[in-house]
């Protein structure tokens, strides 16, 4: 074990589904000469790596036998008096958002109380109750690790969709996520579009303030979601599957009650995977130690000592359910490593 480096590193408290695996080598990056050295490290040792957040959106299916690098950029900055906020990779997401709220800088009180870290915010495009980080995004700084280069990359070079981006893809350089520049509201600008919000709220809706949002949103997301520190898991498992019109119109011949939401794209609609999962029983179903969550069919939850490859095979079980009855194939949300 170097100052850095830690070998054989126990990776439970680094996954929110709190399943016990170990990594080869894990290293806690907080700057530039850090990750350099840790990369370097993997470099000399012939080592894969893997990049870590907070871990609250991955799902480790065995030992990894490589070096966990953990993204540890800390720190916010506000720029300008127009409302342009950084904040480092590193930074918990929510604490991030309740720093805005407190400095007068609005817009991300609909995504509140989402688990993880900034630098994980873009590469997943997150978005919640009617909005998504990419309405906000200026810059996004990253480190290319091909290049060794440290260059910043413009909102639409991010490619954003669905729970999606650049950051994603196969094909690209490996770009690991340093910062992330946002241009936020400096006076309030409630988004009460989301017709559960506006459910929440009542009356409030029409007159609703940011603090009132925030407080709203955590709510339902605390009555909705399972705290991991008590039940591990990683949130919604799936995305909402995206289907031509020609395919809802086809699907509502045989489920009239099927629900959709429309997309950007008028060409397409979105299907809540909850939804889907709800008409096929999932709810509260086990498979040993991995299950689905009693009230909400999209997330999967480690039971007490279940492995990664159980709850795998346990959202396998799920995808291929829906595809038989529905024709419609899931997509994870969730990292799988």
């Amino acid at each position: 074990m170097s100052e850095l480096i830690y070998e054989q590193f126990d990776l439970t408290p680094c996954n929110s589904f709190g399943i016990k695996l170990y990594a080869a080598g894990f290293a806690s990056v907080h700057d530039l000469n850090e990750l350099h050295a840790a990369l370097a490290y993997a470099s000399r040792h012939g080592l894969p790596v893997q990049i870590l957040g907070s871990g609250s959106n991955v799902l480790f299916t065995a030992d990894y036998p490589g070096l966990v690098v953990q993204m540890n950029f800390q720190g916010i900055e506000h720029l300008n008096e127009q409302g342009l906020v950084r904040a480092g990779a590193g930074q918990n997401w929510h604490e991030f958002v309740i720093y805005c709220l407190k400095n007068k800088l609005y817009g991300l009180e609909n995504l509140a109380l989402i688990p993880g870290t900034v630098g994980a915010a873009p590469i997943q495009n997150i978005g919640a109750y009617g909005v998504e980080l990419e309405q906000f995004v200026v810059l996004v700084e990253v480190f290319d690790t091909h290049s060794g280069a440290v260059t910043q990359m413009s909102r639409s070079e991010c490619e954003f969709s669905y729970r999606d981006s650049v950051f994603k893809t196969s094909n690209t350089p490996t770009l690991l996520v340093l910062s992330v520049t946002l241009q936020l509201h400096t006076v309030p600008a409630p988004n009460c579009s989301y017709k559960a919000l506006q459910e929440a709220l009542g009356a409030d809706s029409v007159s609703a303030t940011p603090q009132q949002i925030f407080d709203t949103v955590c709510q339902i997301r605390r009555s909705k979601l399972p705290d991991p520190a008590l039940l591990g898991n990683a949130g919604s498992f799936f995305k909402n599957p995206i289907v031509s019109r020609s395919k809802y119109a086809n699907l509502l011949k045989e489920h009239p009650a099927i629900p959709c939401y429309e997309t950007e794209d008028s060409q397409f609609v979105k299907i809540p995977a909850a939804w889907l999962l709800e008409q096929l029983g999932w709810k509260g179903r086990r498979r040993g130690q991995a299950g689905v969550h009693a009230q909400h069919a999209l997330v999967l939850v480690n039971l007490g000592q279940a492995r990664g490859d159980e709850i795998m095979l346990l959202a396998q079980e799920m995808s291929s359910s829906v595809l038989s009855h529905f024709g419609i194939a899931l997509e994870t949300e969730v990292r799988i490593i």
